[in-house]
């Protein structure tokens, strides 16, 4: 070869190194081709590290290339080229920035290629299994794009992962290389419950000891296995009904959530109903009632055994049938016949058979009685459970004889099912629960004047009121029928209807901040229908009734006769609720104080006192007012002495003469409570009027209510 051309192709070829090199930081040198004969991995990698640290052998020139940038590692390309393998696109980690490592491994062996990532690549500490290390498997994995460690890491897991190879991170940058199926090599752990394991070492085996709560272990253990084969051991210790799980601590979770669905009871998700017989015992209309079922074409077993479309259990104790189905349809088609079946037996003879009710929320001797008219006959009663029946018994009739007993609240019926079935109607009618009413009063006391008098009256006009004439008695004052508001020009008392409280309310409210009215009580009294409830808010004075003198002491001694006088506020109703919502209202309301001493020492007591009936709807407010009292007062001013001078001393003194007439407003509103809904819609009212404190923990701040606001016209103004 001519030497002068040989220096002139070393120099071009020396050119073309240099320019690659200053276009790209990463040097990516040739691949060495290795021989097919295996080599030991301390061999491997040693050639792995000279390959990255110098130029191939075919290289005769000197020139030395540019050095990669900080941060940057040289490629590692063992093995002959093939084609590239893909990782994560993008080449980034999470975390780590960009890429820095170049992958390319071709029929590379197993053991040498996890001493090439583990130990050479991402220089971590690792113990490698015997069975791992005699594997003779070749692994190829190449990189299209620069990997970060944490990617190439987890390349690598999820390569060998294919081979059935795991990787065990133990921590502090220690791993762990076994086969897949290795569960040696760290102690177990052993569990108790269903809490899924946490385990610090994912290889360690775990071993749990399940307690099944509503089914047999036994019925569920065939399910697991054929769900979960082998991956899971499974011993039945049918004794204790508990099953022990050993195996991995994903495959145990794995099974532990299977477990939480199977041990469910037998009639989880099912709707269940009671049903008591009337005319026939537990066990015949559950046997009836499965002989109809099954003819129909449903599958219904009249036995607690095993679970079917249709189960009913009958409970002979208490004469009671419980009956369990999929599907609520298929429940209501066995409801409809039952009560088909439940009907009187017509063999029975007249005067054979016993029948008990319950009353729910009457009294027993209540609807005794009402029997008792019905019947025409007389009602016994047993005072107590065991006793002889007290009272004379009734003499038997075709119709029956009724017994009650009363500490049980139970009617016991002796008669034909014919009679007894249409008194069970007449008795379900009746045995209900009775209504009740919240009477509300507002009492207040409001100073007049003129403009005061034409201020209530204008309010009353204003809100829509119409007075009504009442009859009352107790208090001596005649009704007379008003002309418009409360007809203070009348002299007697009205009542006004109102077709909304509101606008009363804030009236009353404006005149107490005025200080013209005084509220004097507020009471609120729930009373049931048809019996009197009464509320008094004060004391009870003291009053001498009577005086005698003791002839046989000469007039010495004195005997005397106190009585105690009630005095406040006392409200008497008693409401009487009708169909319709509406309500009878016996009402006497009366405001008594104790003023100063009379005749005997005794108090002279200011009463003012009102009775009446009404008849309200629902809801409805109704105004009594009428009530006026009036004080008259003399007062004289001027000159000491002067004023006193007959004749010419009205020249030094002011006389005044003062007129205080106050009136007695009374607002009653009834509300019905049907219902415990009702009551606790009442509750809960009270207990946002008394604030934060009165209400339940957790329970949300109700909105404030909105009173209708007073007409703005400046005519009416009350001043």
């Amino acid at each position: 070869m001519n030497p002068p051309n040989s220096a002139r192709r070393l120099t071009v070829l020396a050119s073309l190194v240099l320019s690659a090199c200053a276009a790209s930081q990463q040097i990516l040198l040739d691949p060495m081709v290795l021989p097919r004969a295996e080599a030991r991995p301390d061999e491997m990698v040693q050639a792995m590290v000279e390959q990255t640290t110098s130029t191939p052998a075919t290289t005769t020139f000197q020139a030395t290339p540019r050095p990669p940038p900080p941060g940057k590692l040289s490629s590692i390309t063992p093995g002959t080229p093939s084609l590239p393998v893909p990782l994560s696109p993008g080449g980034k980690g999470k975390g780590e920035g960009e890429g820095t490592i170049t992958l390319a491994f071709d029929q590379m062996p197993l053991p040498n290629f996890v001493q090439a990532v583990y130990g050479l690549i991402l220089k971590k500490t690792y113990s490698l299994d015997p069975a791992v290390a005699s594997r003779k498997d070749l692994v190829t994995l190449r990189a299209s794009s620069p990997q970060t460690p944490a990617q190439i890491e987890s390349a690598a897991r999820l390569l060998l992962k294919t081979f059935g190879v795991a990787v065990t991170d133990l921590g502090a940058g220690n791993y762990r290389i076994t086969p897949d199926n290795a569960q040696t090599g760290y102690n177990p752990e052993i569990l108790r419950g269903r809490a899924l394991p946490e385990v610090p070492l994912a290889l360690r085996p775990i071993h749990q000891l399940v307690e099944f709560q509503a089914v047999k272990s036994s019925e569920v253990i065939g399910w697991l296995t054929k769900i979960f084969g082998t991956k899971v051991t499974m011993i039945d210790d049918a004794a204790n009904n508990t099953l022990i799980l050993s195996g991995q601590s994903d495959d145990v979770s794995a099974v532990l959530a299977a477990i939480q669905i199977l041990d469910q009871p037998l009639m989880k998700g099912r709707q269940s109903q009671r049903i008591n017989p009337i005319f026939w015992s537990a066990d015949e209309l559950a046997k009836r009632l499965a002989d109809l079922l099954n003819a129909e074409g449903y599958r219904a077993v009249n036995s607690p055994s095993g679970q079917f479309p249709i189960n009913l259990i009958p409970i002979a104790g208490i004469n009671a049938l419980i009956v369990f189905t999929a599907d609520p349809a298929v429940m209501q088609h066995v409801m409809d016949w039952a009560k088909e079946l439940d009907k009187p037996n017509t063999t029975r003879g007249v005067g054979g058979g016993y029948f008990t009710y319950k009353a729910r929320y009457t009294n027993a001797e209540n609807l005794a009685k009402t029997m008792q008219a019905v019947l025409g006959e007389t009602t016994a009663a047993a005072g107590a459970a065991g006793a002889p029946a007290a009272g004379t018994p009734a003499a038997a009739n075709k119709s029956g004889r009724v017994v009650v007993n009363a500490a049980t609240n139970t009617i016991i019926f002796q008669g034909s099912s014919e009679n007894y079935t249409q008194l069970l109607t007449l008795l379900q009618e009746l045995d209900k629960p009775a209504k009740a009413a919240l009477i509300e009063v507002t009492v207040a006391e409001v100073s007049l004047d003129d403009n005061t008098k034409m201020g209530v009256e204008w309010a009353l006009s204003a809100s829509g009121a119409r007075t009504v004439g009442g009859t009352l008695s107790g208090i001596g004052l005649g009704a007379g029928r008003a002309t418009g508001g409360l007809g203070i020009s009348t002299g007697g008392l009205t009542i006004g209807r109102l077709s909304g409280v509101g606008d009363l309310r804030a009236l009353i409210n404006l005149l107490a901040t005025s200080s013209k009215a005084n509220v004097i009580s507020s009471p609120r009294i729930l009373a049931r229908n048809g019996e009197t409830a009464t509320i008094q808010v004060g004391s009870e004075i003291p009053t001498i009734s009577s005086q005698q003198t003791n002839a046989a002491t000469g007039g010495m001694g004195v005997l005397q006769s106190v009585q105690y006088r009630k005095t406040g506020v006392i409200l008497t109703v008693k409401p009487v609720i009708y169909s319709g919502d509406r309500i009878d209202l016996d009402v006497t309301q009366e405001v008594s104080d104790s003023t100063r001493v009379g005749v005997a020492d005794s108090p002279i007591i200011d009463t003012r006192r009102f009775e009446t009936r009404l008849s309200l709807k629902d809801g409805t407010p109704v105004l009594l007012g009428g009530l006026i009292s009036q004080n008259n007062s003399r007062s004289e001013t001027g000159v000491p002495y002067l004023k006193d001078i007959p004749g010419a001393g009205q020249l030094f003194r002011t006389n005044t003469d003062n007129v205080n007439k106050k009136e007695l407003l009374v607002l009653i509103t009834p509300y019905i409570v049907a219902d415990d809904h009702d009551a606790q819609e009442i509750t809960d009212a009270f207990r946002n009027q008394l604030g934060e404190w009165a209400r339940p923990k957790g329970a949300p701040t109700p909105p404030m209510p909105v009173l209708p606001s007073l007409p703005t016209d400046p005519s009416a103004q009350i001043p």
